[in-house]
């Protein structure tokens, strides 16, 4: 399977299979990036398949779902968006669903998951299966404004038959207790290096060595988004020779930072305060020197809110780092 770690949830999932015990409700909770959706996906190919836990990867329903995991994980994501309409006939994002008429996978509409689609939601569940199940994978269910998870809650209070909801959440805290209370609750951890290190080389992808360091101490492939932004890269490659960095250095990190948009600037901040955190416990930067600079960050990031210069703010950064 695809699914790389988390064998004890594996295990269980196993177990919940072979048992018969399948709950209407799943909650994958962990941060983003340690392959709760992915585990998702797979664990409703086994549930459509009826074969394996994970699938037997030869029938139909597994070529189909399988090809709709590629494609997902190849950002193909208009490909299969399902559109609905409201009341007055206006269309709105609902969905994806693959060629598989029993998987629904939900993500946020924007920044948000809206009551529409869950509503949406509502009628595909109602629908009978073609097998014995009928899967919705909810990602960033922690996204579902207030109206939306009342609405998944009075749908999970009186579950079809053969309906199975798995919810992606970074943390507990994200769902309303009363959705929390119906689902079977999975905690993931961080990934382990040897995980780390086994995806990114099955993936080709190349990073340099400080955005590796950030994604190993966290435990997370989310940094990895950044490695599809070239400028990003050219940025960590320079902030990785913190002791040869120049003036000139300084100066196209700082521009390169300001070329991206404000949520990849976030990222970036929170990515680079872990990173110089690593290196003021090893001793490679003065603990003066990273409390200055971690303030700094904390500044910027506060400011980018307010449409403070991002290059002027990059630069003070890398100065103070250079003193």
């Amino acid at each position: 399977m695809l699914t790389v770690g988390h064998e004890k949830q594996k295990r269980f999932l196993q177990k919940a299979f072979y048992g018969g015990r399948i709950p209407s409700a799943f909650a994958f909770i962990g941060k983003e990036g340690i392959g709760k959706k992915l585990l998702a996906l797979e664990f409703a190919k086994g549930l459509l398949c009826g074969k394996e836990p994970f699938g037997c990867g030869e029938c139909k329903n597994c070529k189909l779902v399988d090809k709709f995991i590629k494609d997902l994980r190849g950002g193909e994501i208009e490909t299969y968006a399902y559109y609905g309409s409201d009341e007055g006939g206006k269309k709105h994002f609902s969905y994806l669903i693959g060629e598989h008429p029993d998987l629904a996978v939900v993500i946020p509409d924007g920044n948000q998951i809206k009551i529409d689609q869950i509503r949406d939601i509502q009628e595909f569940v109602a629908l009978k299966p073609i097998g014995n199940y009928k899967v919705v994978i909810i990602d960033d269910s922690g996204k579902m404004n207030l109206q939306a998870q009342n609405a998944l809650l009075k749908i999970l209070e009186e579950p079809p038959k053969g309906v199975v909801f798995i919810l992606i959440a970074s943390s507990k805290g994200e769902l309303l207790p009363t959705i929390l209370s119906r689902c079977q609750v999975l905690e993931f951890k961080p990934l382990r290096g040897g995980d780390i290190e086994r995806i990114v080389s099955d993936l080709g992808v190349e990073i340099p060595p400080a955005l590796r360091d950030i994604i190993l101490a966290d435990g997370s492939l989310a940094p990895l988004k950044l490695a599809q932004e070239e400028k990003a890269l050219q940025l960590f490659s320079l902030i990785g020779e913190l002791k040869n960095l120049t003036f000139e250095g300084i100066i196209k990190a700082s521009e390169n930072f300001e070329s991206l948009d404000n949520e990849r600037r976030e990222t970036l901040l929170g990515l680079l305060e872990k990173f110089l955190s690593e290196k003021a416990v090893g001793g490679e930067i003065a603990l003066e020197t990273y409390e200055r600079v971690e303030r700094l960050i904390s500044e910027t990031k506060r400011g980018l809110k307010r449409g403070i210069k991002a290059k002027l703010a990059m630069e003070n950064i890398l100065l103070t780092l250079k003193e």
